[in-house]
């Protein structure tokens, strides 16, 4: 079964960052349509054969389809694909690498047709090096599988019309040959599908505080220093009283006051931290109020209520500002230390940055 991926339910992460590394390949895919578009010439300049001249034409055009396709691809920048975007460019892909399969396959057939002997060697050339570069290099099995099987079925049934035996005999071994082309490629393809599992599943963990489960400090500083420049943000510093009793429970109270797209980290001990993008004074308070709110709940440890405090210290850096994150750092640090001494159980708002 021709399916997308060969490993079941993996992760879209994964499959967009393989459908990216299809877009790698330029290097290939020009030396093989400079291969196709110059030996077609070649053999039209000497036959004369008008279909040739045809299938030339037909080469330039699906090579710059492959070529103008990539550079599209690239043209993106940095903007982050979702799976069906990510799919449409591998369609795209895997169609245009369909069209400059079949302009291969036209070219064996008629140069067997027409019996023009030295372009043989050609089309077994060109033949082979697109199932061997897509065998090693497209990362898709079924893309592999569709345009191995046009253009080596298509070279093996025209040898085995010739009525030669010495090109009938090696037609079988071409057959056999897209046999391991398919076998090959499944492998390569589930052996790259399973190492971007577990590199990403190191990440996920490099970047997960293993007491509490949520985001580390290592992800709190990728997230601030990922911030769009100049763009609203609020950080809100948070200092716990009673934190190991409670450790297993409290980040999941946290994490109910924060909203889609914030970032709550444990920066280590009881210490914590949430990055609220695009956040204004109002809206961030509103946030640290709410933390303070559901840590002071009691928890039942052993039976027995025990209670857990906070402090939040907040700082709100304006749209169009330039800002140094350490020093939105240090500043939300001050704040918080004036709501403990202010009390504790409360939070303190420092002056936007």
């Amino acid at each position: 079964m021709l399916r997308r991926n060969r490993t079941p339910d993996l992760p879209a992460p994964i499959e967009i960052e393989i459908v990216s590394r299809l877009y790698g390949a330029l290097p290939q895919i020009l030396c093989i349509a400079a291969g196709l578009v110059a030996g077609t010439a070649i053999m039209a300049a000497r036959t004369g054969d008008h279909v040739l001249w045809a299938i030339l034409v037909a080469a330039v055009v699906t090579s710059m389809a492959r070529i103008v396709g990539i550079l599209a691809f690239h043209r993106r920048g940095k903007q982050t694909l979702t799976l069906p975007q990510a799919r449409r460019w591998e369609d795209a892909y895997a169609w245009a690498a369909f069209a400059f399969t079949a302009v291969i396959a036209a070219l064996t057939i008629r140069m067997f047709q027409a019996g023009h002997v030295d372009g043989y060697i050609l089309t077994v050339g060109l033949t082979m090096a697109l199932t061997a570069g897509s065998s090693a290099r497209t990362m898709r099995f079924w893309i592999c599988a569709v345009l191995s099987t046009a253009a080596l079925g298509t070279l093996v049934v025209c040898m085995l019309l010739t009525g030669d035996l010495l090109l009938q005999s090696m037609a079988l071994l071409l057959a056999l040959y897209l046999y391991s082309v398919y076998e090959s490629s499944a492998h390569i393809v589930r052996q790259i599908e399973s190492v971007l599992v577990a590199e990403r599943e190191l990440d996920i963990a490099a970047r997960r505080d293993a007491l509490t489960g949520i985001a580390n400090r290592r992800a709190f500083d990728e997230t601030l220093a990922g911030l769009p420049s100049c763009s609203p943000f609020a950080l809100l510093m948070l200092d716990l009283d009673g934190f190991k009793a409670v450790n297993d429970r409290l980040a999941e109270r946290l994490s109910e006051v924060v909203r889609d797209g914030d970032t709550l980290a444990r920066l280590g001990g009881d210490e914590f931290a949430v990055v609220l993008p695009g956040a204004d004074a109002a809206a961030a308070k509103e946030v640290a109020d709410r933390a303070v709110a559901v840590v002071a709940r009691p928890y039942v440890v052993l039976g027995s209520p025990t209670r857990v405090g906070t402090s939040v210290g907040v700082q709100v850096v304006a749209a169009g500002t330039r800002v140094d994150i350490e020093v939105v750092k240090a500043t939300a640090d001050v704040a918080l230390y004036a709501a403990k001494r202010s009390g504790k159980g409360r939070s303190a708002v420092a002056e936007a940055a």
